[in-house]
């Protein structure tokens, strides 16, 4: 029977370990799909085109990185060379840029079920890793698009899996370090990885160690400055006071910016709030590892509570960095969401490694601020989510005593009638009522179920912390915000619109460009020659300032653009820009062409009109 009994054990084991790699796989396979679907569907935006053009240009040597009167440079150069050394060998193009990305996206799940393994040594928690992606649909979206965030959560994937655990060889932890400094110069806004993983390596695993990291990981980026010396320097601008004298050339830029992202306060909240839609996990996990920090002694091990220090405080720094740039200095106020998709590897990484060691027995204070956070991103969440929850709030109806009799007024009768509130703001109001509404209510259902629990080793907290990571797991799908794609394929109707361009532009033809935010189309039409500086659309544009200076480091303003228009041989602008133009592309020095055969997505407006000099 002892025997018997052993057999069922073990058979049971290797049936849980089966049930893992089952589970990952079809994680992966769910991942794959959506991946596809989406790089089929989206449409391409500025970054992507900017992305994918300039890195075939740079590799077939038609321009360089931070080359003077080249393209602008605001971005490290890895961020294009790579992009563009696998369109040199697989074709330029959407489909190209996409696939890799959707390559990187595939390489970061294998990452992170390496890395979580290794520092939980429990393969459920490294699926539940790998699932946290694969139920992120705006994490799958971004990831694939040919931008950059799916090749750094590739490289800081698997930095981390190289580093995370114990006994990690040299040569690991040296590729860790040598990877952190790729992740660098291809995305210069994730410079902390490299100090914070060698503090980390250091503390974790030595002083020999860490300086190897180091040194691979530094020369990657001494390599690539003394490339790219002294312009690689633009880079660093926004970092350096301003009182710096400039040491490394003359970078400074006549003229005025237009001023493309002075967004209202509310802007900046819907910003704000809707990353808790898209990354709700990786954002509220950080906070409840926080909230729920257990004492220095009360860690499982050692290992653990360095681990936890490294990756909360890579994860934090890397998200308040980002917020100040979108949300505080304007760069990209509702870009917040798909920046965290940069480093969210880092937050699933952080709840794998504490979720078996938040304290459950924490301080009535905390467990106060932590019912207060729940209410706010619950009421935030509803606020973000206005233009879906909206009309359906307004229509919640509520008793009222009035002359002796019970009365049901609408949300919608009282905010119009007692406050007088406008539509638009009657609905944020009314979906920031509802989300509170519901955090109010699950404060109240998990002190219930604590209630019943009847556990002594327990506090509330904690019962309330493990219910909203098993809620938002569940329900990170459906807390999604919207995406925008279309139900035609973007990429073959881009190869079909590329395709009709190369047939009908003659070769050299020096082509001015207002064909819509992403040149993509222009990646099929090699002949060709453009004005660089138009891929980045009205962000390099500049009031005033002399033009030579400015195109000096891929800038532009009105003068240039009217001389750019004045001797292309071939203008091309969308149909939803073309009233603009209208007036300056006169029939007595322009023909126009056949308009392409299609539009280049469903967005309205996106059919191609060209104009020939005569």
């Amino acid at each position: 029977m002892l025997m018997i009994r052993k057999i069922e054990a073990s058979l049971h084991r290797e049936w849980s370990v089966q049930w893992t790699y089952i589970l990952a796989l079809l994680g992966a396979a769910i991942y794959l799909v959506q991946a596809f679907i989406d790089a089929h569907t989206t449409i391409s935006r500025l970054d992507e085109g900017d992305y994918l053009y300039k890195g075939i240009l740079f590799a077939t040597g038609q321009y360089h990185p931070f080359e003077l009167y080249g393209v602008w440079m605001d971005k490290a150069p890895l961020a294009f060379l790579i992009p563009g050394y696998i369109e040199l060998i697989f074709g330029p193009g959407l489909r190209t840029g996409r696939y890799l990305a959707i390559f990187f996206g595939f390489l970061t799940l294998l990452g992170v079920w390496v890395a979580a393994l290794r520092i939980s040594h429990n393969k459920w928690l490294a699926v539940a890793a790998v699932w946290v992606l694969v139920l992120s649909p705006i994490v799958i979206f971004t990831y694939s698009e040919g931008i950059s965030q799916a090749t750094i959560a590739c490289l800081l994937a698997w930095t981390l899996a190289l580093a995370l655990g114990e006994k990690r060889s040299i040569w690991e932890l040296t590729l860790s370090g040598f990877l952190a400094g790729v992740t660098i110069m291809t995305r210069q806004n994730m410079i902390p990885v490299l100090p914070l993983l060698v503090a980390y390596i250091f503390w974790q695993h030595g002083w020999k160690p860490a300086i190897f990291s180091l040194l691979a990981g530094g020369g990657v980026l001494l390599f690539f400055h003394i490339l790219y010396w002294p312009y690689i320097m633009q880079l660093w601008l926004i970092w350096l006071p301003k009182s710096l004298p400039s040491f490394f050339g003359d970078l400074q830029i006549p003229g005025v910016g237009l001023t493309l992202n002075d967004l209202p306060g509310e802007s900046r909240l819907l910003s704000f709030f809707g990353a808790f839609r898209s990354d709700f996990l990786v954002l509220t996990g950080s906070l409840i590892a926080l909230l729920l920090w257990p004492k220095t002694r009360a860690w499982k091990t050692q290992t653990d509570f360095r681990t936890a220090i490294f990756l909360e405080a890579l994860f934090l720094i890397l998200t308040f960095m980002h917020l100040w740039a979108s949300l505080i200095l304007n760069y990209c106020v509702f870009c917040f969401d798909s920046y965290i998709a940069f480093f969210n590897v880092s937050g699933i990484l952080l709840l794998v490694v504490v979720i078996n060691n938040l304290d459950k027995n924490v301080h009535p204070f905390r467990q106060v601020l932590l019912a207060l956070c729940v209410v706010v991103i619950a009421a935030g969440i509803g606020y973000s989510a206005f233009e879906k929850i909206g009309n359906w709030s307004l229509g919640i109806a509520f008793p009222f005593l009035h002359k002796g009799k019970i009365v049901f007024l609408s949300m919608w009768t009282i905010l119009s009638n007692k406050f007088l509130l406008q539509q638009n703001a009657a609905l944020k109001i009314a979906s920031i009522t509802v989300g509170a509404l519901v955090g109010v209510a699950l404060l109240v259902v998990v002190f219930l179920i604590f209630k019943l629990l009847r556990r002594k080793d327990l506090n509330y907290a904690y019962v309330l912390a493990m219910t909203i990571l098993m809620l938002g797991f569940v329900l990170s799908p459906f807390l999604a915000a919207f995406k925008p794609v279309c139900s035609t394929d973007v990429i073959a109707a881009n190869e079909q619109v590329g395709a009709y361009l190369a047939r009908t532009i003659p070769a050299g033809s020096q082509v001015y460009w207002n064909g819509g935010s992403s040149v993509a189309p222009l990646l099929y039409v090699p002949h060709i020659r453009i004005y660089p500086v138009q891929m980045e659309g009205r962000t390099t544009f500049r009031i005033g300032g002399d033009p030579q200076q400015l195109l000096k480091y891929g800038y532009y303003n009105a003068q240039l653009d009217q001389q750019w228009l004045n001797e292309a041989d071939i203008v091309i602008v969308d149909a939803g820009d073309y009233m603009n133009m209208k007036n300056k592309l006169s029939p007595d020095i322009y023909n126009e062409l056949s308009s392409a055969p299609i539009p280049t997505s469903c967005h309205a407006g996106s059919q191609l009109r060209i104009f020939q000099r005569k």
